[in-house]
């Protein structure tokens, strides 16, 4: 069985009637239609001749590709908490420290920019020099 589909003409023609391209259409020998398999099949409007968008298709693709939001942590620049971003969080919303009050963009709290070494060396305290 073929997919769900949702076929628009992207020139907004009216009466959304579409022609099966490249796909496989079994009839018999009066020409009546026995089967069709659309999976790989173009459709093109029949008004204007064209080719029809599967807005269906490109739902299914765009959740596919998303990628999945995985929890981000940041650090406190200012006590060195370490607390999780708040989901899709932009760089120019401020973020406040639940342990010190603290307030700072995310970017501030990032790894990347606090340095790896600086959560290293605070977990290996001050004899390990």
């Amino acid at each position: 069985m073929a997919a769900p589909r949702h076929l628009v003409c992207p020139s907004s023609c009216p009466g959304g009637r579409f022609e099966l391209l490249g796909g496989r259409v079994v009839v018999d020998s009066t020409g009546a239609c026995l089967q069709h398999d659309d999976r790989v099949a173009s459709f093109r409007c029949l008004l204007c001749g064209a080719v029809a968008f599967d807005l269906a298709a490109a739902e299914k693709l765009l959740r596919r590709q998303a990628p999945t939001e995985a929890e981000e942590e940041l650090t406190c620049p200012s006590c060195g908490s370490v607390l999780l971003a708040p989901p899709g969080v932009d760089a120019a919303v401020e973020v406040q420290c639940p342990d010190c009050g603290a307030v700072f963009s995310p970017d501030e709290g990032r790894e990347r920019l606090l340095g790896a070494h600086s959560r290293d060396e605070e977990e290996a305290g001050p004899d390990s020099a």
